[in-house]
């Protein structure tokens, strides 16, 4: 047991059996079931936000999620020794989430769906004016995209991930400039019917699988009241880009989440909207921009070439996705 979290510990009405490390926390067997510490950048506000927020969903009905523990002294935060910030967590017997096995990705799909269930209901019981989280704003990001173009424009002896950039540039600009003419900010209201609280990042290394098969949530750092076909899209895109953009397992996910939560045809006009938005390409756009520019990583180099390969697969998916969903009646 780490000396230097021998006060955080003790800040906590349990006995710990056991710990062990993974992913930036030290997971505990304790007195009170297993226990997840982790370091936060997050202040006081957004913790006790976080915390009611999982009470409450626990109440609408889910309650296979990493709620927050208060300390002895009733509050969220626990310091070390240092000043460094703690939550201490719930956690769970489990494994992620595979991203090859159809049936734990249709489970997940179906989790996905209980979440929301009890996320609509919780925002629904929530007081107060929330800020609703617009998604899209494709101007703002095609203002980005140009400046990085413009950026390495002014490079005469370009290496070579500037080179492709430079080529590649036209093609993937446009697809995002059709988007913000077609689509501008997709615009939720309040009459929405899949407002709610949001994940905010929902794939695989947020859920975990236990010995029964039976599916839990963590990782709500990034929650907030929004579209909840974000968190759809997001998974949906983490799980066909690491199955070679089948167009078989697409439409499982879809029908799966279908069956508990219905998807109209504006629904998947939505879903098809945020796909077809270059997503990675503005992503690697970001990363170099924000890395130096001295050296480039080789990683930055398979990152474009891979956009470039899958650029053909995601266009053959989102044909289909048009042909099969986007022409129902309303």
């Amino acid at each position: 047991m780490s000396d230097k979290l021998s006060e955080v510990f003790d800040a906590y009405d349990m006995e710990i059996f056991q710990t062990s490390r993974g992913r930036g926390a030290v997971l505990m067997r304790t007195s009170r079931g297993i226990r997840q510490l982790k370091p936060t950048d997050s202040n006081q506000s957004r913790v006790e936000a976080e915390y009611n927020f999982k009470e409450l969903v626990s109440i609408c009905g889910y309650d296979r999620l990493d709620r927050c523990v208060r300390n002895n002294d009733n509050e969220l935060l626990s310091y070390d020794r240092y000043g460094v910030a703690y939550v201490l967590r719930c956690y769970f017997d489990g494994r992620e989430c595979s991203t090859h096995d159809v049936d734990e990705i249709l489970g997940a799909t179906r989790n996905l769906t209980m979440l929301h269930r009890a996320c609509r209901k919780a925002w629904e019981l929530t007081d107060g004016d929330v800020h609703i989280r617009q998604t899209g704003n494709f101007k703002k990001r095609n203002q980005e995209l140009k400046r990085v173009r413009n950026f390495i424009s002014r490079y005469k002896a370009r290496r070579e991930f500037e080179q492709i950039y430079i080529k590649v540039f036209d093609k993937y600009y446009k697809a995002a400039l059709d988007c913000e003419e077609k689509y501008g900010n997709l615009v939720i209201d309040k009459d929405n019917e899949h407002l709610g609280y949001c994940h905010g990042m929902y794939n695989n290394h947020s859920i975990l699988v236990d010995e029964k098969n039976e599916f839990y949530t963590i990782g709500f750092d990034r929650f907030y009241v929004g579209n909840q076909l974000d968190d759809l899209y997001h998974f949906l895109r983490k799980m066909l880009e690491k199955n070679d953009y089948s167009i078989d397992l697409m439409e499982m996910i879809l029908e799966e989440y279908n069956k508990y939560c219905t998807l109209t045809k504006r629904d998947y006009e939505y879903i098809y909207t945020l796909f077809s938005y270059p997503e990675k390409f503005y992503k690697i756009s970001n990363q170099y921009m924000n890395s130096s520019k001295n050296w480039i990583s080789p990683k930055m180099l398979e990152k474009i070439n891979a956009i470039i390969e899958d650029d053909e697969k995601k266009k053959r998916l989102l044909e289909s996705m048009r042909q099969k969903y986007l022409s129902l009646r309303p």
